[in-house]
């Protein structure tokens, strides 16, 4: 399948870039001003994504976050990725960074499902994987 970001995605619209990712706006944006961070490299999911790069990742989302925050009259952003099979068909790794407003409703318009996931099942694996808390 032709990955929009590889092949879509023209000069013009490239608002900003870094050594692996560019910034465009969100052609269904939920918010004005809703951008997309996007890997340059055709990443299929976050795990395979190097910590360099995800390390730079952090770094721009938190610099594209203070110029919104300071710059406009927001009261902050929400940064949203998606991953794995819920990713949009046609596309690759990136993430959404999008404007929010004083009631903006952003919450309550999200319909979800509700599914149960097993959290004792969950907290064990990521106890094993990561050093448990100290309180």
């Amino acid at each position: 399948m032709k990955c929009i970001f590889c092949e879509c995605i023209e000069d013009s619209q490239i608002l900003a870039e870094t050594d692996h990712f560019f910034m465009v706006y969100d052609i269904n944006p939920i918010q004005k001003g809703h951008l997309l961070i996007i890997s340059k490299q055709h990443y299929e999911n976050i795990r395979e994504v190097p910590e360099s790069v995800l390390t730079e990742l952090i770094l721009l989302e938190q610099q594209v976050a203070e110029i919104m925050e300071t710059k406009f009259d927001i009261l902050g952003v929400t940064i949203v990725q998606n991953n794995g099979l819920v990713m949009d068909e046609g596309t690759h790794f990136h993430v959404h960074i999008i404007p929010r407003y004083r009631d903006d409703c952003f919450w309550e318009n999200q319909k979800v499902k509700w599914h149960e996931l097993l959290t004792e099942q969950l907290s064990c694996h990521l106890k094993e994987q990561f050093r448990p808390c100290i309180h």
